[in-house]
């Protein structure tokens, strides 16, 4: 079984969204200090990392659009763990909207649908902010009546960043599918495989960093 890392590490100082706080990272305990602590030649290392829920690679509960919405502690973990994989190459699309049309033939239902832009590749860099692709509505529709339970693309954003009705979270949250923003190595994704990315059972948090990956035979 392979794993394939579909995340960005996160970093102190990185910019995940434009207006939004960098992650920092505060030492509690070093090495050397640590040693009073403890018997001889026992050292440890601890630190606190600060971040804004929105960093790096995370996924999106329908509380980020909803204020009734399910938080994250409250999504299901099998709308998270272990979900079969839909791929789709969005890269040859006809601008930056990414329709419908692009579904058919794909399997949707009970699956986590991975869109590819290769976007990614701009990643730390300042064209990561420029307009983006994106899913457009018809495609978020079709994505919640053909019962996908997982959204993912490696854009900056699932929805067009000029777009202020949002209307891809509108959809997909509403509808109770958690969106993942920031993926990455989608080329490296099998035809079958396994999707893992759930985020900490945060009570009242709507967004948070994961580590996803995907298993494949």
């Amino acid at each position: 079984m392979r794993i394939i890392d579909v995340s960005h590490p996160v970093e102190a100082g990185m910019r995940t969204y434009p207006g939004l706080p960098v992650p920092e990272m505060d030492v509690v305990l070093d090495y050397e200090p640590s040693r009073a602590r403890y018997a001889e030649g026992t050292e440890f290392f601890i630190a606190s990392l600060h971040l804004c829920g929105n960093t790096g690679t995370y996924v999106d509960s329908p509380r980020h659009r909803y204020r009734e919405g399910t938080d994250l502690a409250a999504l299901p973990l099998e709308k998270l763990a272990h979900l079969p994989i839909t791929a789709i190459d969005a890269r040859g699309i006809s601008g930056r909207g990414i329709g419908h049309a692009l579904l058919r033939g794909h399997q949707i239902a009970g699956r986590a649908v991975l869109f590819r832009t290769d976007w990614s590749t701009h990643w730390r860099t300042d064209s990561y902010f420029d307009p983006n692709p994106h899913l457009t509505a018809d495609a978020c529709r079709a994505l919640a009546d053909g019962g996908a339970v997982f959204a993912g693309i490696d854009s900056v954003n699932i929805d067009d960043m000029g777009n202020l009705r949002r209307p891809a979270h509108t959809i997909l949250l509403g509808a109770g599918i958690p969106v993942c923003e920031h993926l990455t190595n989608l080329a490296a994704l099998p035809a079958h495989g396994f999707l893992h990315a759930a985020p900490i059972a945060w009570v009242g948090g709507a967004t948070f960093p994961v580590r996803a990956y995907v298993l494949a035979d």
